[in-house]
């Protein structure tokens, strides 16, 4: 086999052409890593946004719940009987005080007073020199 120099022009343009096709190749890898990253950053900003939405969609759920829970016909019964009781505690309370003002006369007669109409006679505490 000769080495001729046609065959080593054909030898170099294969060799510049693998040459070429390996540095279009290595480019196009690099695009692709770009690419790459970016729909990866893409993807995670669309889970932190997702696993937010969850987040929130909990939350509305157990308030949801609760509020369930408050307005159910049953517990809204409870709570109106229970109210029911205390109004009618609070108006029958209104009628003793009402009767103990009717049995009050009104008048707070002074100690002296009290004194003479009792059958003991009331002394009056005297302060001393030796009592303080």
């Amino acid at each position: 086999m000769e080495m001729d120099a046609q065959f080593l022009f054909q030898v170099g343009a294969v060799v510049a052409s693998l040459s070429g096709a390996w540095a279009l190749v290595r480019a196009q890898v690099n695009t692709l890593k770009a690419t790459q990253e970016e729909i990866k950053n893409h993807v995670d900003e669309v889970n932190r946004e997702l696993d937010e939405a969850e987040n929130n969609v909990a939350v509305l759920r157990q308030q949801i719940t609760v509020l369930s829970n408050i307005l159910s016909p049953d517990n809204l019964a409870a709570e109106h009987k229970r109210k029911g009781q205390v109004h009618e505690q609070i108006k029958k309370l209104q009628e003793e005080v009402a009767n103990l003002q009717h049995m009050h006369n009104g008048r707070h007669p002074f100690i002296d007073e009290l004194s003479s109409s009792h059958h003991a006679p009331h002394i009056p505490h005297q302060k001393t020199k030796n009592s303080s």
